[in-house]
């Protein structure tokens, strides 16, 4: 039971500090978009089974794609990043027993990825500032983070030429991210 909460301290602790040095290297210029060949969904399975690690007591993550073509051309680290960003707030922000779904669209030559819970909601107040570097909301203050996760998302998607859009309210949030499916490979 020790070494659980141990290992599990230090893995929040490596993901703080990742953060604050994948940030300083964002801000040094050191970070180019490198896009690679990747199949969306073997990408989405791998991310989603070491997410599950994560997950409280009867929480699930589900993932769906739609769309006959499974391809993209963009970076995988940076669309990892996003994607665990995004699942992992899930988790943390919802509670019990609730579902996170993950869904990958592909149309038109663009790539959506919607991740929605059943959470806590982020509240109307804070929701000007989510992206912003070191903001916490509100009602997240016992909650373990450095408010630096969605502001790295954000920038890592103006690296790929990418948006994100969010809709919330109590008991339910969801990332809306559109991004080229393919850029040009370099």
């Amino acid at each position: 039971k020790h070494v659980a909460r141990i290992r599990g301290k230090v893995r929040e602790m490596t993901a703080m500090l990742n953060e604050f040095l994948s940030l300083e290297r964002i801000e040094q210029g050191e970070v180019v978009c490198q896009p690679i060949a990747i199949d969306m969904v073997h990408l989405c399975i791998e991310l989603i089974e070491e997410l599950r690690a994560l997950t409280k007591n009867g929480q699930t993550i589900t993932y769906d794609h739609d769309g006959p073509d499974r391809s993209v051309t963009l970076d995988r680290q940076m669309l990892s990043n996003v994607i665990t960003n995004l699942v992992t707030n899930a988790v943390k922000y919802s509670p019990e027993g609730k579902r996170i779904a993950l869904r990958t669209t592909m149309t038109a030559g663009r790539l959506k990825i919607t991740v929605a819970d059943e959470g806590m909601g982020i509240p109307a107040e804070d929701q000007p500032h989510l992206f912003e570097r070191f903001f916490r909301g509100s009602n997240a203050t016992t909650i373990q983070g450095t408010g630096l996760g969605l502001n790295l998302v954000k920038r890592y998607l103006d690296l790929m030429h990418g948006t994100i859009a969010f809709s919330s309210g109590p008991g339910a949030t969801s990332f809306h991210v559109e991004l080229p499916q393919h850029l040009p490979l370099p």
